[in-house]
């Protein structure tokens, strides 16, 4: 069964392929799931990571994974490339992009999605806050860490040891390079969560995701998920 945050992107980038798409390249393919789901349509799937140890599990699940790091990588064109949560941690956003719009095909999209590095509105920081720690005391998280053990107070705020691409820095990194970026919000914080679920609940992640997307709709939160499909070469 696929899960709600593989299906969320995986439908998302379905919709966005180029026509007759069937080559797509995944960048930060991470232990392969998105790959995996993607080569279900009948696209022949190219991902790769810079930890081995996720390529080894996308191999096992059956992707034509690759450990290398973006944009040291060449495999010829492709029809599309997909930076899925990771073009915020490229060591150079401007060269990556540009790289990736040169192993493009005629026609091919760069298609990417992230987040808002610099953070979101207070209003969605407060609500994420409140329903973490409204989870936490009814029991349903387990080991929180990362971002969500911050947000409950477990850690102290964690200093990355790099440069996080804000979003503004992306999507001109995009329009520098491409004739047309369509930009979208989506839901995000929801993914913060997904590692502390217990196990054999897998509607409580998509309850989470669908109350997250609800929330967005009526204008009650912000979103902090962008994504981005470019296209053409300026």
């Amino acid at each position: 069964m696929t899960d709600a945050a593989t299906a969320y992107t995986r439908d998302f980038i379905l919709s966005a392929l180029p026509p007759a798409a069937k080559r797509v390249l995944e960048i930060g393919c991470g232990a392969g799931a998105l790959a995996a789901e993607l080569a279900q349509a009948e696209l022949t799937i190219v991902a790769i990571d810079s930890d081995p140890a996720q390529v080894d599990e996308a191999k096992a699940r059956g992707v034509d994974a690759r450990s290398a790091t973006w944009p040291d990588f060449s495999d010829g064109r492709f029809d599309a490339i997909l930076f899925t949560r990771s073009l915020h941690h490229v060591d150079d956003l401007e060269v990556s992009v540009a790289a990736a719009f040169a192993a493009l095909t005629e026609g091919g999209r760069l298609i990417v999605e992230d987040f808002m590095a610099e953070g979101c509105s207070d209003r969605s920081e407060l609500w994420f806050a409140s329903l973490a720690a409204l989870l936490d005391q009814g029991g349903l998280l387990a080991e929180p860490s990362g971002h969500l053990a911050e947000v409950l107070g477990r850690t102290p705020t964690e200093a990355h040891d790099h440069h996080l691409h804000s979003s503004g820095a992306i999507e001109a990194a995009l329009r520098a390079q491409a004739e047309t970026v369509r930009t979208e919000s989506s839901a995000y914080y929801f993914r913060y969560l997904l590692p502390s679920l217990p196990d054999g609940r897998p509607g409580l992640a998509k309850g989470l995701l669908d109350h997250e997307l609800a929330l967005i709709d009526a204008g009650l939160i912000d979103p902090l998920g962008r994504r981005y499909v470019a296209g053409g070469r300026v």
